[in-house]
């Protein structure tokens, strides 16, 4: 079972004017219905999933927005062959099968990206580059600074962090727009 723990959460972000440079990106990392479902019932899921809904609506209101990325993790098929045996493969098990048709593979609905701009990708492991063109498109756009929001501090947000400080970007962790879920890793393996 998970145990939230008692404290406020105050908005990072208050109004619509604020900014992260030129050329920044920020990616929403894996704000699935499957990992949501393990914190929104509890007090502290629930004022983070209002806080990181009321950051992205912010970060929309901005002029122009922002390049926002949000990571869905999902498979081609119920095989799941980007992943095979692995480690990796083991952790997830407990998630199921993920393609992208799949409810639990949906961005959970709080979470909206903006219709014709912003940009949803697949991925296939912890850090949200894995397997889709993440780091071209943001060479492409010549970002030089990411902002992270996400769910599984220890999962996608720290393997994402730490693989775009390898590059060179400069990286901000909102830090209220993270929250560690209960462990996804198959029983078999804890």
């Amino acid at each position: 079972m998970f145990s939230s723990y008692s404290f406020n959460i105050t908005l990072t972000v208050t109004n619509a004017s604020f900014s992260f440079g030129q050329h920044y990106a920020v990616l929403n990392l894996d704000l699935v219905n499957e990992l949501v479902a393990t914190v929104n019932t509890t007090t502290v899921g629930e004022a983070w999933i209002d806080t990181v809904a009321t950051w992205i609506n912010t970060v929309h209101k901005q002029e122009p927005p922002p390049l926002s990325i949000f990571s869905r993790v999902y498979y081609s098929n119920v095989q799941r062959p980007e992943i095979g045996d692995s480690p990796f493969g083991l952790a997830v098990a407990a998630l199921g099968n993920l393609t992208a048709s799949s409810p639990v593979s949906q961005l959970y609905p709080a979470f909206k990206p903006l219709d014709n701009w912003d940009v949803v990708v697949q991925k296939a492991r912890y850090y949200a580059g894995a397997g889709n063109p993440l780091e071209e498109i943001l060479s492409s756009q010549k970002i030089d600074t990411v902002i992270l929001s996400g769910i599984r501090t220890s999962g996608v947000v720290l393997s994402t962090a730490l693989r775009l400080l390898d590059l060179n970007y400069n990286l901000r962790v909102i830090a209220n727009n993270t929250i560690e879920s209960p462990s996804t890793y198959a029983t078999s393996i804890q």
